[in-house]
């Protein structure tokens, strides 16, 4: 499948400047982002030692290595360390000039009930969901727009090795594959160092849907990585 049929299945060009808000310019041409997690040596013997969890927090860079975003988790201890892959959150996207532009939001629910995210921008104006599907099997993520109506959806791929990067492929909705993805790169050499996750995209994706994407693989490390 064409990278363009995904495309068209979903959105609109982001060139057109009166479908692009204000805040979220910076991911117009944008078709890749290196999402780094930051932890310090302190977090992570707690962690290990003590089993409390530290607020998250990630970098996010573009191709030139240059941070463009902050992402900052706000939430209690309790809800941290003890309620595991069902715990809610609320984080926070700042620009470089410190000016909150997203918010990631994803309310307590029963783990066996779904999982949901709402990704907004500015923050109380919800431009997108991420749903996980209720199947069994390999994690199955369902992308919507504001309105709630499917775009695509994000599937892992079945087979992984120590070789191979861990790779959660976008594809249409009716499961034909793009060349745009997500996924956890086991070099890190070259602009990977450091990665925690790479996120590729159409450079002329709805800058809604870009933003929904980064929502989508801050939800993944929550789901499918975290101890």
């Amino acid at each position: 499948m064409e990278l363009s049929a995904l495309e068209n299945t979903v959105m609109m060009s982001s060139s057109d400047p009166y479908h692009c808000p204000s805040l979220l310019e910076t991911l117009t041409w944008i078709d890749q982002l290196f999402v780094h997690k930051e932890q310090s040596c302190a977090e992570v013997c707690a962690e290990v030692c003590c089993g409390i969890k530290s607020n998250n927090r990630y970098t996010v860079k573009n191709d030139f290595g240059e941070s463009i975003f902050t992402i900052i988790e706000d939430n209690d201890c309790c809800n941290r360390t003890f309620c595991c892959g069902a715990r809610s959150f609320k984080m926070s996207v700042f620009n470089d000039s410190n000016q909150e532009i997203i918010r990631l939001v994803r309310p307590f629910v029963c783990i066996c009930c779904g999982i949901e995210l709402e990704v907004q921008s500015p923050p109380g104006i919800t431009i997108g969901y991420v749903r996980q599907n209720s199947q069994i099997g390999l994690p199955n993520l369902t992308i919507e727009n504001e309105r709630g109506e499917p775009a695509f959806k994000i599937v892992k791929q079945c087979v992984v090795t120590c070789c191979t990067d861990e790779t959660f492929e976008l594809v249409s909705l009716n499961e034909a594959v793009a060349d745009s993805k997500i996924f956890k790169p086991i070099s890190s050499s070259g602009p990977n160092i450091g990665v925690h996750f790479v996120v590729r995209f159409p450079s002329n994706l709805e800058v809604k849907m870009k933003a929904t994407v980064l929502g989508a693989c801050i939800l993944i490390d929550c789901l499918y990585y975290e101890t």
